[in-house]
């Protein structure tokens, strides 16, 4: 039987079957960077998420009757939470290859030093 990389659950959540069958994820379980670049992300994510909703929303934390109108606000802050933390996570995950990117661009142009160097 093969051995399972990604559980079909993390912490009570369902994982996507085209998750936990992303070569590209296991790819990256199975570095020790790769393992350090996710948990950075997932950190990241979550940093973004928790300062998305514990800001003062007092038109959502009303005492009284739930209305349509909260439960659509309600709804915006998750919304932008999750939006957030995606933002943030993509960014821990790109950040360090775009300097590369850059690198490589000036080395095809072949200017990597911006004066000739002489010895």
């Amino acid at each position: 039987m093969k051995k399972k990389i990604v559980p079909k659950k993390v912490a009570g959540f369902k994982v996507p079957k085209s998750v936990r069958k992303s070569s590209l994820l296991r790819n990256m379980l199975a570095s020790r960077t790769g393992r350090q670049m996710l948990a950075r992300a997932l950190v990241a994510g979550a940093n973004a998420a928790a300062a998305v909703l514990t800001d003062e929303r007092a038109d959502v934390r009303k005492p009284g009757k739930i209305s349509g109108r909260r439960r659509a606000l309600a709804a915006s802050v998750a919304g932008e939470a999750i939006e957030s933390a995606t933002a943030a996570a993509i960014d821990v995950v790109t950040s360090p290859t775009r300097a590369l990117f850059k690198a490589n661009a000036k080395a095809k142009e072949g200017r990597i030093f911006p004066e000739p160097v002489t010895h």
